[in-house]
């Protein structure tokens, strides 16, 4: 298995703290804070995670056959007292003086990728939810602990992009659905 670029970054994670997202009350209506957030289903993974205080990471895989465009304005993040959505993609390029700073970029069918997010994130280290518009649809994304984030990571960098049958690999794996989709809100 070949593998992926998409979490060539993971070496943040050995500098970030082991938070866990808070529990919530029963019937709390607040939703819960995490520095790890992820969605997952057949077609796309993405991840946010907190690598230090107002810095995110996005890495996404998409296991489609089609592009989509991903605008750094839609990715939208979900801080203690307000909404805050990025306003570029920092693209790494190996030295960290060159950066790339773009506002939106395209997923190529069956690829992974990670990009830091810019934006007035303020020195959050956890957040209470994020959103990505892509295309016609909202995915948002679920609050993980840090073990399970770590957990998905390992299952994400077994993934074969160039599989014939992606569905094998989810069962092989045992990967679960997380977070939603729904009509973009317009």
């Amino acid at each position: 298995m070949i593998q992926l670029s998409l979490f060539l970054l993971i070496p943040f994670l050995g500098q970030l703290s082991a938070t866990q997202p808070d529990k919530q009350p029963a019937g709390s209506l607040a939703p819960a804070k995490s520095a790890y957030f992820a969605f997952v289903d057949h077609d796309y993974i993405f991840t946010i995670e907190a690598v230090k205080p107002g810095v995110f990471l996005l890495n996404f895989v998409s296991m489609t056959d089609g592009e989509a465009k991903l605008y750094a304005k839609y990715i939208q993040l979900t801080l203690e007292n307000r909404k805050a959505a990025a306003k570029l993609l920092i693209v790494e390029t190996g030295n960290y003086t060159q950066s790339m700073a773009v506002g939106s970029m395209t997923i190529h069918p069956r690829s992974s990728f990670g990009v830091r997010l810019s934006g007035d994130f303020g020195n959050a280290k956890e957040i209470f939810g994020a959103t990505i518009r892509l295309g016609e649809e909202d995915l948002k994304l679920t609050p993980l602990t840090s073990f399970d984030f770590e957990l998905l990571v390992a299952k994400v960098n077994r993934l074969n992009l160039e599989s014939p049958d992606f569905y094998e690999d989810w069962r092989v794996l045992r990967m679960e659905r997380l977070g939603t989709r729904s009509p973009a809100h317009k």
